[in-house]
């Protein structure tokens, strides 16, 4: 029995010889394992010698696995299928929830309307770790598949779960600077003049859009262009013009203010996951916090109605999001 013992692969390594062989070299398992290169080369080596057999072909260009390395490949890639099964099968609800969560969001609502609130969650849940890719680098993602999506196309595939977890209303924004020096145009025909801050997703959703607005924005002067909510903001945010934003910007840069010109949408923000994805008790964590950032009870500029950014505060506007307690019986 100690001979055995002393024979098995250690499943650390085994896991570091299937990241290695998925992904084709040393380094590249190492980002995706969050290791430093040296330990995974070790790991490589120290299963080698424990099963007494050469894995990889080493070459300049990365790895391939030789005949025992694909015999080993097709085994440990057996059981990482039934350990993430495990996972999800046996995983206890009340465990504390550890680990990274894979989250895809655009860009604007990640860095506006989520990260603001990351401080506080994360000091409450110090074992929870995220991993936010926004889609930027589309050649190099963020290493894994997500666990949950927020996006504004709903989704189709047969074998997603999507909810919308808020409605985006959209007006044009400028600085308050800007609009001292410049004036507030009052209609589409006074817009004209001004240096247009453009979002090339507004070219793209030509469903939100509409025509008459999509004939506007050929006519305006599209000072700057781009595909990035953060440079839009900045854009406006800073006096180089007038641009379309989601009203809920107002909740979050209070310099900036809405032109009582035009209004669009709304568009549904969806969150999607697959059926499996989101049993572990670390995914449904982010999920109900998600699902609380965007819950319009509690942030009005979330409803499926248009709400005017300066009825923000009103508390009227503003539910309690715990329900109440039923009342006691007498007696």
């Amino acid at each position: 029995m100690g001979e055995v013992a002393k024979r098995r692969a250690d499943w650390s390594n085994l896991r570091v010889f299937f990241a290695v062989a998925e992904t084709g070299g040393i380094n590249a398992a190492a980002r995706a394992l969050r290791l430093n290169p040296s330990t995974v080369a070790r790991a490589v080596e120290e299963l080698e010698r424990q099963l007494n057999a050469t894995l990889f072909h080493r070459g300049p260009r990365g790895v391939s696995l030789t005949e025992a390395g694909l015999a080993a490949f097709q085994r440990v890639r057996t059981m990482e299928r039934m350990a993430g099964e495990l996972e999800l099968e046996v995983g206890d609800s009340e465990t504390l929830p550890e680990g990274c969560v894979r989250l895809a969001a655009p860009d604007g609502v990640a860095g506006y309307f989520i990260t603001p609130h990351l401080p506080e969650f994360l000091r409450a849940h110090p074992g929870l770790d995220l991993s936010i890719d926004c889609g930027l680098w589309p050649d190099r993602p963020l290493d894994g598949e997500a666990d949950l999506t927020l996006t504004f196309t709903e989704p189709t595939q047969p074998d997603a779960i999507a909810q919308p977890i808020a409605h985006v209303h959209y007006a044009l924004f400028a600085s308050r600077e800007y609009i001292s020096l410049y004036g507030a145009p009052a209609t589409i025909e006074e817009m004209l003049p001004h240096p247009y801050v453009h979002h090339s997703a507004q070219t793209h959703q030509r469903e939100l859009w509409g025509p008459k607005i999509e004939a506007w924005q050929v006519l305006t002067h599209k000072r700057i262009e781009t595909n990035s909510s953060a440079v839009t903001v900045q854009a406006v945010v800073n006096g180089v013009g007038i641009g379309a934003m989601p009203t809920a910007i107002a909740s979050v840069e209070p310099d900036l203010v809405m032109l009582d010109v035009l209004t669009v949408g709304p568009a549904k923000l969806w969150l999607v996951h697959h059926r499996e994805a989101a049993r572990p008790a670390r995914v449904r964590l982010v999920k109900d916090w998600l699902k609380s950032i965007f819950d319009p009870r509690t942030r009005p500029w979330y409803r499926s109605e248009f709400v005017h950014p300066s009825e923000f505060a009103d508390p009227r506007l503003v539910a309690d999001p715990t329900p109440a307690k039923p009342a006691r019986k007498a007696g």
